[in-house]
């Protein structure tokens, strides 16, 4: 079997469009690739143009060929002779089914029924895709296969909390909340006012009309619109994005990070909203206000510091006095770096609104690092609270990512704040004086992840799906 793949991200260009629309599906398709390197010959293409030529070459060959497009499904090219499979990760319980922007890919429904099948990356995106389009639709459900890439480091028995000093380092920034002299008073600027001059009574304006009223609220709605859809546009085209800030550019090499006592850790794009990140730092830094020896990484993955330092610096400074630590870390790691991460940490923290799989969580998980997440979307597939503290979360109404209009027609799950708040230190407890049930915790966060995303279980679903698709 012949199985053509493309990503528009790929490995050359991954460290400047961290951040960027869809740049985690470039991590999707380097772990699906052991996995497809078992099934048949892999080749990458760069451009979709290249698919049906090696389409017809390989079939005249007698070859069963595949192209796999890893990217979301009103990207996914729908024109092509040679059988197309689109994988995808998606965070909400419906899919979208109209068109907008003159773009029929818009609807899910155009898409699905032009290619020969589809592979979610969790069981509720596979169901909306069989309410969508039926329940004999071919659509399955598969996580990346992780658990093969990072059990190595979990120890036989799972791992202790770490208690003692260890060090990470990497090329890159490191924001360190002691060294900055937090302080709410450096938010405010003390500036000299002119005195008020005394004014001559102005008469009150009339109350406007209805009819007033209601061409305000339009064109406030309008303008509204007009500005998300500029949003939208900013992220979907390279083009558009800002120049990154230099010390993104000019990392700084071998920053050393001394670590001490519990550590918490996150990583996310901070341009992301679904991350949910201030709900992460503010219910950490109120946990442990008086805790000097908790601290909490947030691993950023986004190519700009200026995207996010003075929106964190400011977070901070309302939030002191705090005596815990918070680091933001800014720089790629390449994968001997990232194991250190994870061997650093006691707990991976996940405040999220919705999830179409959550690498980073399904990777601590499967090196036996327990986490504290709440349980849905992608995550009720993998999720309990034998490996993780369960956050409390409900639904509340929300729009489809890409839609310009905004319109509330889906839904996501607002975090329950204080049951956050309460995980960090019940976490924090389990580490300091449990030291056996986190154990237990992590050698179980291992075989249930080796059971969810070993290898074996992943090449045998892709086949089926494969063999089975016919244009």
């Amino acid at each position: 079997m012949i199985i053509l793949v493309n990503s528009k991200v790929t490995g050359s260009s991954i460290q400047a469009s961290l951040g960027k629309a869809e740049y985690s599906y470039y991590f999707l398709l380097k772990l699906f690739m052991p996995a497809l390197q078992q099934i048949g010959q892999v080749i990458e293409v760069s451009s979709v143009a290249e698919v049906d030529p090696l389409f017809a070459q390989h079939r005249d060959a007698g070859e069963q060929v595949i192209f796999l497009s890893i990217s979301p499904p009103q990207q996914t090219p729908t024109d092509l002779q040679c059988p197309t499979v689109c994988l995808f990760a998606w965070e909400f319980p419906d899919t979208p089914n109209k068109a907008w922007e003159n773009n029929p890919a818009n609807d899910w429904h155009y898409v699905f029924s032009r290619i020969a099948g589809a592979i979610a990356c969790s069981e509720e995106s596979a169901q909306a895709v069989r309410n969508l389009m039926g329940e004999d639709y071919p659509v399955i459900a598969l996580p990346a296969p992780v658990w093969p890439q990072f059990q190595n480091l979990h120890p036989a028995e799972g791992w202790l909390p770490i208690q003692a000093e260890r060090v990470f380092s990497l090329s890159g920034h490191i924001i360190d909340s002691p060294l900055l002299g937090l302080s709410a008073d450096g938010l405010v600027q003390h500036m000299h006012r002119p005195v008020a001059q005394t004014s001559q009574a102005v008469k009150p304006t009339a109350e406007p009309s209805a009819l007033r009223k209601s061409y305000r609220l339009l064109r406030s709605w309008r303008q509204a619109l007009r500005q998300r859809s500029q949003a939208i546009a900013a992220n979907a085209t390279e083009e558009n994005q800002p120049a990154p800030n230099q010390a993104g550019l000019q990392p700084v090499d071998n920053c050393q990070l001394s670590l001490n006592g519990v550590v918490f850790c996150s990583m996310f794009s901070p341009v992301d909203g679904r991350k949910n990140w201030t709900d992460i730092v503010t219910a950490f830094c109120w946990a442990f206000r008086d805790t000097p020896d908790a601290t909490l990484i947030l691993k950023m993955t986004h190519h700009d510091l200026e995207s996010y330092r003075i929106f964190l610096l400011t977070m901070l400074s309302r939030l002191a006095p705090f005596q815990c630590r918070v680091v933001a870390l800014h720089g790629y790691l390449d994968d001997e770096q990232y194991r250190n991460l994870i061997r650093v940490t006691d707990f991976y923290v996940n405040a999220s609104t919705g999830e179409g799989l959550c690498l980073p969580l399904m990777e601590f998980l499967s090196a036996g690092k327990p986490a504290l997440a709440p349980k849905h979307t992608a995550m009720l597939d993998y999720l309990n609270e034998d490996i993780a503290c369960v956050v409390k979360s409900s639904e509340e109404p929300a729009c489809w990512s890409h839609d310009p209009a905004g319109t509330l027609c889906s839904r996501r799950h607002r975090i329950n704040w204080q049951s956050l708040m309460e995980g960090y230190r019940h976490c924090y407890q389990m580490a300091q004086t449990q030291p056996e049930e986190y154990q237990h915790m992590s050698h179980r966060a291992w075989t249930e992840m080796q059971t969810f995303s070993d290898l074996p279980t992943v090449v045998t679903a892709l086949q089926n799906l494969f063999n089975g698709c016919k244009k």
